[in-house]
């Protein structure tokens, strides 16, 4: 778990990357997904990033072998200031199961 620190004004591109037990990398597949939720367990996500679709203020998550989330600083400025939790979710279609959580990170937000 790493701590990821952004604040309100300013906006936040961070790489995440899937890895199995073994450390390699896996690459979501073209009807693969992967999404980002800020929020608080048990409570409603603050945000919710998904691939293949940008938020209303231009948030975005590319998926590959790095996955590439960019939060627009209005969609922070959005969320009250504090400490929250990244949730990393993948949905492998061949599973077709459900979201797997990739991993979480301490997400800490603060004022401008």
């Amino acid at each position: 778990m790493t701590h990821i620190h952004a604040y309100q004004s300013r906006g936040l591109t961070r790489d995440l990357v899937i890895t199995d037990a073994n450390g390699d990398v896996i690459v979501p597949g073209v009807n693969d997904k992967v999404r980002v939720l800020i929020g608080r367990e048990g409570e409603i996500p603050k945000m919710t990033v998904v691939n293949d679709a940008p938020t209303a203020n231009g948030s975005t998550l590319s998926k590959g072998a790095t996955n590439r989330l960019r939060l627009d600083a209005s969609d922070l400025a959005a969320i009250s200031s504090g400490a929250y939790t990244l949730f990393f979710d993948y949905f492998d279609n061949a599973d077709a199961a459900e979201w797997k959580n990739v991993s979480r990170q301490v997400f800490t937000l603060e004022p401008t």
